[in-house]
C-alpha cells in the first residue's frame, strides 16, 4: 500500500541519492556533514509524523523553549528582552520565531473562534439599520475623517461602496469589518514593528540603545499583545482588560529594559503607545477604505 501512494518515476528520479558527496557543494563526506558547506550528510523530506514530532518537541515539549519564553513574556515585562540582549538566548526561543509562531496561533485560533461562534447580525443590529453613514462620520476621529474625506474626492467607486455600506445591519457590518481585519491585521502588525522600533528610537535619542536593540522589544511588545488577542475573545470584560493591559505592559517594560525614573518613562510610553495605536489604526483605514475604492471591493 506505501509504495502505492509513491509511485511515479519523476519523483525517483528528483530525490538526491546516496552518492558519498555532498547535495549542495559535491565534496566528499566521510561523516555526518559536509565539512566544506557544513550541510548535512543524509537528507530526506520529513514526514508528517517527523513534522510534528519536531514542532511538539522544539517548542511545546516540557522540555522545550516555549514555557521558560512565555513565563518570562507574560509574568516578566522587558526580562525577555533584556536576556537576549545580555546574550542569554539559548534557553529562549529567538524573537523573531517566536513573534511568528504565535502570530500563527493567534489568528488561527481567533478564525477558529469566528467559525465556531459567528457574529449575529440580528442580535447586534436588533434587526434594525440603527446606524447612519452620517452619524458614524460625526463619531470618527480626525484621521479617520480625513482618509474617508481624500478617497471620497478621488474615487467615485468609493462613495457608492461607502454608502452601501451604511445599508447593511450594523451585526453585519461588524461581522465583515471583523473579517477583513482578520485578513489584514497580522500583516499590519508586522509592518508595524519597524515603526515602533522608530518611535522607541527617538524617545530614547542619546541613551545608546541601538535600533536593532529596539527592534527585539517591538517584536517581544507584539508578542504580548498576541497572547492577550486570543483570551480577548472570550467575553468584553477580557477585551477591557486587553486594552488596559497593553499600555501597561509597555510601561513595565519600558522601566525593566532601559531604566529611569518613574515620570519619564510613563512619558515615553504614553508616547510610543498612542504613536503605536494611531499609526497601526491609521494603516488600518486606508486599506478598508481602500478595498471600497475598488470597482469590485472585497470589503463594503
Amino acid at each position: 500500500m506505501k509504495n502505492f501512494f509513491h509511485l511515479g518515476p519523476r519523483a525517483s528520479t528528483i530525490r538526491p541519492q546516496q552518492t558519498g558527496a555532498c547535495y549542495n557543494c559535491h565534496a566528499t563526506v566521510s561523516g555526518k556533514f559536509c565539512g566544506q558547506c557544513g550541510q548535512q550528510a543524509h537528507l530526506h523530506v520529513a514526514s508528517v509524523h517527523e513534522f510534528l514530532h519536531h514542532f511538539i518537541g522544539h517548542y511545546v515539549a516540557a522540555e522545550g523553549k516555549l514555557w521558560p519564553t512565555l513565563k518570562a513574556l507574560l509574568l516578566r515585562p522587558g526580562q525577555l528582552t533584556l536576556e537576549y540582549i545580555r546574550g542569554r538566548r539559548t534557553h529562549f526561543i529567538d524573537p523573531l520565531r517566536l513573534l511568528l509562531t504565535l502570530s500563527l496561533l493567534a489568528f488561527f485560533a481567533i478564525k477558529l473562534m469566528l467559525l465556531v461562534d459567528p457574529i449575529n447580525p440580528a442580535v447586534h443590529a436588533g434587526a434594525r439599520y440603527s446606524t447612519t453613514q452620517a452619524e458614524a462620520e460625526a463619531k470618527m476621529g480626525p484621521l479617520q475623517k480625513a482618509v474617508v474625506d481624500a478617497y471620497r474626492r478621488n474615487s467615485p467607486a468609493f462613495a457608492e461602496n461607502y454608502a452601501r455600506s451604511y445599508r447593511l445591519a450594523d451585526g453585519e457590518r461588524a461581522q465583515r469589518f471583523m473579517n477583513a481585519w482578520l485578513s489584514i491585521g497580522p500583516t499590519i502588525a508586522l509592518l508595524m514593528i519597524p515603526v515602533i522600533a522608530f518611535w522607541l528610537k527617538l524617545a530614547h535619542l542619546g541613551t545608546g540603545w541601538r535600533y536593532g536593540e529596539h527592534l527585539v522589544f517591538s517584536m517581544h511588545w507584539l508578542a504580548v499583545a498576541l497572547c492577550w488577542l486570543v483570551l480577548a475573545q472570550f467575553n468584553r470584560y477580557l477585551w477591557m482588560a486587553f486594552v488596559a493591559m497593553l499600555p501597561l505592559y509597555l510601561l513595565l517594560a519600558l522601566r525593566k529594559v532601559y531604566g529611569g525614573n518613574w515620570p519619564i518613562v510613563l512619558l515615553r510610553a504614553s508616547v510610543v503607545a498612542y504613536l503605536s495605536f494611531t499609526g497601526f489604526r491609521f494603516v488600518m483605514w486606508i486599506i478598508l477604505y481602500g478595498r471600497m475604492a475598488m470597482p469590485h471591493p472585497g470589503v463594503n
